[in-house]
């Protein structure tokens, strides 16, 4: 019994009869209403911050609550999104291609730790603590063996799994990343042409909602996929508590922090890659028109990972940017349960 149960029960106790009846019943009349009103919000957090027909979960991870999507039935392919820490980055980047990938396996896909509507660290932001959430989100799920996907800043996480976990990795599929590539050019003055910043924090002025549109507008090249669907939900979850402290944070040393933290990770796993331990079939997937991860950056990685992994092989997309598995999802997907299932 609720502690406002055993008193209104204790009052009643010494009322008159028929008043203490009243008494009861009223309150247990009134204990739904605040279940009903907690469902009703939860409702609308699924309902406002989800995409593209999927309903989105939640599932606590370590104390944080974590959101994710869990399409179809299968090996487990687990999708990483990229983006460095902000309320508007989210796994509903995925979108478009969860439904496809569905049909051959069960996808995972979660906001990382600090991202979205996946709560904030209770430490430092930083890629450690990212990984750390995702190990236990794996836990979580009873995950121990599948393929991993990861895009921009999520190909830092994806590679992560496989240097250090190989046993759990089957395959892995490498999208468009600056982060683990070998460093190449002037990326900040390639993002400055297009008008974003490089680093964690808010890229451009106005709401996340204007934010998150010129973020893709600039790095795609197709922009049929820029929805307002997509764009509501990341302005949902960056006006939420968790996604104004995130953003709040990046305009702080914390973005410098969080810099310096991938940087350091970076850099060792490339050293771990020149030593031969990355055996994992990989899969280089890169947009021709990438504006900012551009395609020298992939040709960068491919010739460092190729000379210590034979099982590695490379796919460039004509006609598409920075999020080619959204500009063309269905063969995007094709292609992924392709490559997965060869190996």
């Amino acid at each position: 019994m609720r502690r406002t149960d055993r008193n209104t029960a204790r009052i009643a106790g010494s009322l008159p009869r028929w008043f203490a009846a009243l008494l009861l019943l009223a309150s247990a009349a009134s204990a739904p209403a605040l279940s009903t009103s907690a469902s009703a919000q939860a409702a609308d957090e699924v309902r406002l911050s989800s995409v593209d027909g999927h309903e989105a979960k939640f599932v606590d991870v370590n104390g944080a609550r974590t959101r994710y999507y869990d399409v179809g039935s299968g090996e487990v392919i687990l999708l990483i999104h990229g983006a460095r820490p902000a309320g508007r980055s989210s796994a509903n980047v995925w979108g478009p291609v969860l439904t496809d990938l569905g049909k051959r396996y069960r996808v995972l896909a979660p906001d990382r730790l600090g991202h979205g509507m996946t709560e904030n660290p209770k430490g430092d932001y930083s890629a450690t603590a990212e990984m750390e959430h995702l190990y236990a989100f794996l836990k979580v799920m009873k995950v121990d063996t599948l393929h991993v996907v990861g895009q921009s800043t999520g190909s830092y996480h994806a590679a992560r799994i496989a240097l250090e976990h190989p046993e759990m990795v089957k395959t892995m599929v490498l999208c468009d990343s600056a982060t683990l590539s070998p460093p190449m050019g002037d990326i900040q003055a390639r993002r400055a042409a297009i008008g974003l910043g490089t680093g964690a924090g808010p890229q451009s002025g106005g709401s996340p909602k204007d934010q998150e549109r010129a973020a893709m507008m600039a790095l795609s090249k197709n922009r049929e996929h820029i929805t307002d669907e997509f764009l509501s939900a990341a302005d949902y979850m960056a006006n939420q508590p968790s996604g104004k402290k995130t953003d709040a944070a990046m305009l702080t040393d914390a973005a410098k922090l969080y810099e310096q933290n991938i940087g350091k990770g970076a850099a060792e796993m490339r050293q771990w890659i020149a030593e031969g331990r990355l055996q994992t079939p990989t899969l280089l997937y890169w947009g021709k028109n990438d504006p900012s991860a551009i395609l020298p950056v992939g040709l960068a990685l491919l010739d460092m990972v190729s000379e210590t992994n034979k099982r590695t092989r490379m796919l460039i997309v004509n006609d598409a940017g920075h999020f080619h598995f959204r500009e063309h999802p269905q063969e995007f997907a094709r292609n992924v349960a392709n490559f997965v299932s060869s190996w």
